[in-house]
């Protein structure tokens, strides 16, 4: 398996099922932690197309000093993952599910939770589910998230 995405990352889609709660609050996350000069977007596989972010997630985000509330849910699409040169998964069905569309982009696409342990790499969907789904949810997307920047940066300054 490969250690991590190639050098010069510049611009990173993130990706869950809905665009609806997961890859939103990554997508804020790793925004937050990266360079400006680093895009940062997300998209879903079967999107709520034009949906905001679910309200939980833009609570759960504001507690953190977040702002999702303007984010408008979107439909990856080939366009996105040409665009991208890392795409950022929440489980190994959607890793499969990105390749199987979107062959061009295999190579690309890395599980959010890369670099966590086997056991915490995927993220589960709190969408439909109690608070305490989101709060784990979210709990889960920061530790992964901020496992990435050095990764990035570090590859970037020595490109």
């Amino acid at each position: 398996m490969n250690d991590g995405p190639a050098a010069a990352i510049r611009h990173i889609l993130v990706v869950c099922e809905g665009n609806h709660c997961r890859a939103p609050m990554a997508e804020a996350l790793l925004r937050s932690l990266l360079p400006p000069d680093i895009t940062v977007e997300s998209a879903g596989l079967s999107a709520l197309v034009g949906a905001p972010a679910d309200p939980e997630a833009q609570r759960l985000m504001a507690d953190i000093g977040l702002d999702i509330s303007a984010h408008v849910g979107r439909q990856l699409t080939y366009d996105m993952t040409a665009a991208a040169d890392l795409i950022l998964v929440m489980d190994q069905s959607q890793k499969g599910w990105c390749g199987q569309l979107f062959p061009s982009s295999i190579g690309r696409i890395f599980l959010l939770g890369h670099w966590q342990p086997p056991a915490s790499r995927e993220i589960q969907d709190p969408f439909g589910r109690d608070p305490e789904a989101f709060r784990i949810a979210l709990e889960a997307i920061r530790q992964s998230v901020s496992d990435w920047p050095p990764h990035l940066t570090t590859k970037q300054r020595s490109a």
